[in-house]
């Protein structure tokens, strides 16, 4: 078995980011919801936590990485994360020891994340930033240090939308991972999926599956 990957799914709020993890093994996947909002389906996790600080977080990652009985951690979201760590830097911080405070755990928990021996799935969101002159939608995070380069720490970036389909009285929602898109960040070794498959089915135990069948 090959190294276990680390994959960003990137969106704006409700395009079916962590929706998408409703067929993960709830007995293998480690669930951290930093959200701390109900989950779109139900909730059978049996390694599930809902940190009240970034600190929490954190530990749970360190935690989940070391359990044997643990192949797939879900981190729901950097930007929650973020958010609970600029609100205690701004609590406990003043000038530019607030920002030093926010790059630094950014860089504690991305680093983190690489270092932990499980596949590992992070949900965020994205702003458009201008990248060599043309806007391009990067994650989303406050600070100039690693504004408009986290992606670079993970090999798969998926970028998650969804849409209402009317067809006369018939009403239905089509959701999907794009893998390639000309105004971001997406990214996908082609070997994994195949040569020119730029767009597949919102389910991240299907797409696992595949990385899984890739690395044996």
């Amino acid at each position: 078995m090959g190294e276990p990957y680390k994959i960003l799914l990137v969106s704006l709020p409700g395009k079916g980011k962590t929706y998408s993890f409703r067929n993960m093994d709830p007995e293998t996947t480690a669930f951290i919801n930093v959200e701390n909002k109900p989950l779109p389906f139900k909730n059978n996790f049996k390694h599930y936590v809902v940190p009240a600080t970034f600190g929490e977080a954190y530990q749970a990652l360190i935690d989940f990485g070391q359990n044997d009985k643990i192949t797939s951690i879900v981190i729901d979201s950097f930007s929650a994360y973020m958010e609970k760590v600029l609100l205690q830097a701004r609590n406990t911080k003043k000038g530019f020891d607030i920002w030093n405070m926010n790059n630094e755990k950014a860089g504690e928990l991305l680093d983190m994340i690489k270092r932990v021996p499980k596949h590992i799935f992070v949900t965020a969101h994205y702003e458009y930033v201008g990248v060599e002159g043309n806007e391009e939608r990067r994650v989303k995070i406050k600070g100039k240090e690693w504004a408009g380069t986290v992606e670079k720490e993970f090999t798969i970036v998926l970028y998650a939308d969804r849409k209402l389909v009317i067809d006369g009285d018939n009403r239905h929602v089509e959701a999907w991972f794009d893998t390639s898109l000309d105004d971001s960040s997406a990214k996908c070794p082609p070997d994994i999926l195949g040569e020119g498959i730029f767009r597949i089915p919102n389910d991240s135990n299907e797409f696992l599956t595949a990385v899984n069948k890739f690395i044996q």
